[in-house]
């Protein structure tokens, strides 16, 4: 049986309402054009409105995003990290050769298995690189299977943890969304010396998730999947906030509307 736990998200050292609560409609992204709200998941950059508010951190060693190509950008939240710690952050687009010629000696990839070693137990001054694989389980072990250079990466794992994702997926609580896999990553990386340094990786995750909470609060006849923990939504912590209202047209006033956040699946309508 798993010891895993769900985590207090509300004792993060981030406070993203005052900053991500002004952006109040859609904007053009000031480098690609494209409409969007809070940030661009395409150039993985904050709306100019809220760039130099939005928290930048420096991590102990870099992290590449392989992220599967049937993965949306909209709905992947390991655009958080590259927007919080861009110099550190890189996404790849997942190709058979993305990784050919690359020296995977000094590298590590995090996924589970007899193999794997918890990164709180290894001496990381030795990884100068970590990976991380952006797709489903399914994507993901597929991706491992038919990639030589994944395969010879020595494998490291976290302590098992309960999502709080929105995101119903067809597998158990302990499956964390990748931004949620990256945080504990570096988080428990440092054990016992961790003193909140990462916990901006999280700061649109919190962002969001308090927002979901939130909107169901305010509805609270409002039905969610039944594939999520018991007692998802917090009703008597969660601040009511009522959900936009949109049409076939204009599904969303916002890059991370529902539908952008993956909440086609928990919401019956809007």
């Amino acid at each position: 049986m798993s010891d895993a736990r769900v985590y207090d998200i509300h004792a993060l050292n981030v406070d993203p309402r005052p900053v991500l609560d002004t952006c109040k409609g859609r904007v053009r992204c000031s480098s690609c054009g494209k409409s969007v709200k809070y940030f661009c998941y395409y150039c993985a950059r904050p709306i100019a409105e809220i760039e130099d508010k939005v928290p930048q951190i420096q991590l102990p060693f870099k992290l590449d995003v392989i992220k599967h190509a049937k993965e949306l950008e909209g709905k992947s939240t390991a655009i958080h990290a590259k927007i919080v710690a861009p110099q550190d952050v890189n996404i790849i687009t997942y190709a058979d050769d993305c990784l050919d010629g690359v020296d995977v000696q000094n590298m590590a990839l995090l996924f589970p298995g007899p193999e794997a070693v918890d990164v709180a137990e290894m001496d990381m001054s030795q990884i100068k690189r970590v990976v991380v694989i952006d797709g489903t389980w399914s994507q993901a072990k597929a991706m491992l299977r038919f990639n030589p250079q994944l395969q010879r990466m020595r494998k490291v794992t976290i302590r098992p943890r309960k999502t709080r994702f929105w995101r119903y997926q067809m597998v158990d609580d302990t499956y964390l969304a990748t931004i949620e896999a990256i945080y504990f990553l570096y988080r428990d990386s440092v054990g016992s010396r961790y003193n909140g340094e990462y916990d901006a990786l999280m700061y649109f995750y919190n962002y969001f998730y308090e927002h979901i909470q939130g909107v169901y609060a305010a509805k609270p006849e409002r039905a969610f999947h039944s594939k999520h923990q018991e007692n998802y939504i917090n009703y008597q912590e969660a601040t009511p906030i009522p959900a936009p209202r949109s049409t076939r047209n204009d599904v969303a006033e916002a890059n991370y509307d529902i539908n952008d956040l993956g909440l086609d699946d928990m919401f019956e309508s809007l």
